[in-house]
């Protein structure tokens, strides 16, 4: 069953569209990659889902419903949740501080059982609940900032590029965690530009998108097994 649907979102920055056009869908119990090279407009998209650029044109739709006049700070009401590019802590809060502030729009009565919902999921976590985000490594950081978005209990989760630099073992603990996600019935989006060996065998379906439009679907073995395109969008080389 479809979950999230994108139709023809155009969006972009000022009046200059970077995205055009663009339609995806993702389905509960569902994790699709959307891979592409720089300036392909991948990070333009997840953040017109989520309305922190406001669409040109076209329609998101969750279950059904039309977010086209949701505000973004109140998508994970909505069910939805992001985890951006960058920095997605706050270093001067603890971590148990850091998934308070993840849960605020979900009012008090939640927030309990998500924090320990969150702890359950990343019991390393739990074991630095009291420090500082900032004595946390970039990969702690990242878990943290993946554990807020799922404490909320979404229906759907977009990430960009979690594991940008992480440590092999952080990367397989989030594949690990994202996949038990998927199970339990949340769509999963994901943009993979590091890891693609590694991150797409769990990944159910692959968009790639190309000059702001997503160009094919593929199976994640067509993907894999394509030089050129293992060249053209990770980097990847077997001739060096």
């Amino acid at each position: 069953m479809t979950l999230l649907q994108v139709r023809d979102l155009t969006a972009g920055y000022g009046k200059l569209p970077v995205i055009h056009g663009v339609s995806l869908a993702v389905a509960a119990n569902e994790t699709v990659a959307l891979v592409g090279p720089n300036g392909a407009g991948k990070s333009t998209l997840m953040k017109s889902i989520f309305r922190t650029i406001v669409p040109m044109s076209g329609e998101v739709h969750l279950d059904g419903a039309d977010l086209g006049s949701v505000a973004t700070s109140q998508m994970v009401r909505r069910g939805m949740a992001f985890v951006p590019q960058g920095s997605n802590t706050f270093p001067s809060l603890t971590v148990e501080e850091n998934l308070r502030v993840a849960l605020m729009p979900m009012g008090r009565s939640k927030t309990a059982t998500g924090i320990g919902a969150a702890f359950d999921r990343f019991p390393s976590l739990a074991k630095r609940r009291t420090s500082s985000a900032s004595t946390l490594s970039g990969g702690e950081r990242q878990m943290l900032a993946v554990a807020g978005a799922l404490a909320s209990e979404p229906k759907f989760l977009a990430l960009d590029e979690p594991t940008t630099g992480l440590a092999p073992t952080i990367v397989n603990e989030l594949i690990t965690r994202l996949g038990e996600a998927a199970k339990e019935g949340i769509g999963v989006l994901w943009v993979v530009e590091e890891n693609p060996a590694v991150i797409l065998p769990h990944c159910d379906r692959v968009h790639i998108m190309q000059g702001g439009r997503i160009s094919d679907e593929q199976d994640v073995a067509a993907v894999l097994a394509d030089e050129g395109l293992r060249r053209l969008f990770f980097g990847i080389d077997e001739h060096r």
